[in-house]
């Protein structure tokens, strides 16, 4: 009988729960030495898929499938299909990475011994991606893991190798008990969805070694704020968000309580410079610039132990920016069942406000707040800013280019704004066809701009005990 046609698994929705390891010096020690053998495994996998990979451009049938046409559908399909054969030939495939890597754990006693077969096939997998990124000219070159870099270890399942059972992680012949808060709602849903597959993760706190087990879960995350009831309209910058909604108008700066670690950043870094320069001096010129070539670099112990202290000072920073954004993000989402922003590039914002974006990560923030509305059913959308010229349009219908300096809108009709709060009014009369609706604008006007001023008023007063961003032009 011939073999029943085999069916894709659906997708579904999932989220990931963290819980942390409670481990001791012995069990750091056995996960270090499962994450070393990973990082042999993945380099393997890696060094065998850049070899079929060069074998396969090498190949004549490659280099005649590179000069088949594809200017039509039909031609597009048989070019591919040549590929496809081309790929299966030299084995450059995920199915044939995963085979060669599994045979590759069990000729090796010692990782054979220590890794899953289920992990190994996902080291392969993620090692065989990142070839595949450089085939497809998505990336220049791959990078091998160095010895001491810990590798993260995940499963297919929550059955075999790595699992997670009733508050402990199931780690091959290791037992660790999970630190579980029992009054966290959040976690408490989370444990009672079905578990896909588990992610053994590593950090780094305060210099001290920290292991995690993520749970990779089905379903969606429990939810603290409810979706509110109002349409808002948003204006982000590098380091500024502009809130309007029918009853609120907000002027919110990035992550305001994020500490500033430049200074204490620069300090560090050139003591790490000049660290670097005594333990190496045989990699500078007499002129202090860094010679060319292939150089060996000595790390010594107090050059590790201040580039710990950056590292250190950077995850704090990312913690509580996360904590920020997602602050922020409540508060929106506790108002709105609808959000409208401009689609900015965020790449742009990096070469102009490098500094701030670096610190206040709005596109991050942009990524979560959509995730965020979209799971609670709420709408977000997006618009391009070539169509609607929020910050150039008036509701009366002029459009007149401004500065970036200048901060406030106003225009000859008798309307005056500040700028960031205007182009977000003017987000929440932006159509489908990505064009802004004037006369809708201009009947809500009369509402909205008491709310505006009430908004800078209470801008004003907070400028008497707190420093005010000169962007808000207040």
């Amino acid at each position: 009988m011939p073999a029943e046609p085999t069916t894709k698994k659906e997708r579904t929705p999932s989220f990931v729960a963290t819980l942390k390891l409670m481990t001791t010096k012995h069990v750091k020690k056995q996960l270090s030495v499962l994450s070393d053998c990973g990082r042999q495994l993945y380099n393997a996998v890696l060094g065998e898929s850049i070899k079929r990979l060069n074998g396969m451009r090498n190949s004549r049938q490659y280099q005649d499938a590179l000069h088949m046409p594809k200017k039509t559908t039909e031609q597009k399909k048989e070019r591919d299909a040549v590929f496809k054969q081309v790929r299966e030939t030299y084995g450059f495939t995920d199915t044939g990475l995963q085979k060669w890597g599994t045979q590759c754990k069990n000729d090796s006693n010692f990782i054979g011994e220590k890794l899953g077969t289920h992990v190994c096939q996902k080291l392969s997998t993620r090692a065989f991606r990142a070839v595949e990124k450089v085939a497809f000219g998505k990336a220049s070159r791959v990078h091998f893991k160095p010895k001491g870099d810990f590798v993260s270890l995940e499963g297919k399942n929550n059955e075999t190798f790595l699992r997670y059972s009733n508050g402990y992680a199931l780690i091959g012949d290791l037992t660790v008990q999970c630190r579980i808060n029992k009054k966290d709602q959040w976690l408490a849903h989370a444990l009672h969805c079905r578990i896909k597959y588990c992610r053994l993760i590593h950090k780094k706190i305060k210099g001290k070694d920290e292991f995690y087990l993520q749970l990779i879960v089905e379903g969606f995350p429990y939810q603290k704020v409810k979706l509110g009831k109002e349409e808002t309209g948003i204006d982000v910058g590098p380091s500024s968000i502009a809130i309007v909604s029918d009853t609120q108008a907000q002027l919110l700066g990035f992550c305001e309580n994020l500490p500033f670690i430049q200074e204490e950043k620069r300090i560090l870094q050139r003591k790490m410079e000049r660290q670097r320069r005594a333990n190496n001096p045989q990699n500078y010129h007499q002129n202090g610039t860094v010679k060319k070539g292939k150089k060996t670099w000595i790390q010594s112990n107090r050059y590790k132990k201040t580039k710990e202290e950056v590292a250190e000072l950077e995850r704090r920073l990312a913690a509580e920016r996360y904590r920020s954004h997602g602050e922020t993000i409540n508060h929106m989402v506790a108002h709105s069942k609808s959000v409208k922003g401009e689609k900015l590039s965020y790449k742009a914002f990096q070469k102009r406000f490098g500094k701030s974006v670096n610190r206040c990560a709005p596109g991050q923030f942009m990524k979560r707040l959509s995730t965020r509305i979209t799971v609670l059913g709420g709408k977000f959308r997006e618009f391009p800013t070539y169509s609607t010229k929020l910050s150039q349009t008036c509701h009366c219908g002029i459009i007149k280019k401004k500065k970036l300096s200048q901060r406030w809108h106003q225009c000859e009709c008798g309307v005056m704004a500040q700028r960031d709060l205007y182009s977000a009014y003017l987000a929440k009369f932006v159509t489908t066809k990505n064009t802004v609706s004037l006369t809708q604008a201009k009947k809500q006007w009369s509402l909205i701009e008491p709310i505006l001023t009430s908004g800078i008023k209470a801008l004003k007063n907070e400028k008497k005990h707190r420093k005010v961003p000169s962007s808000f032009g207040i």
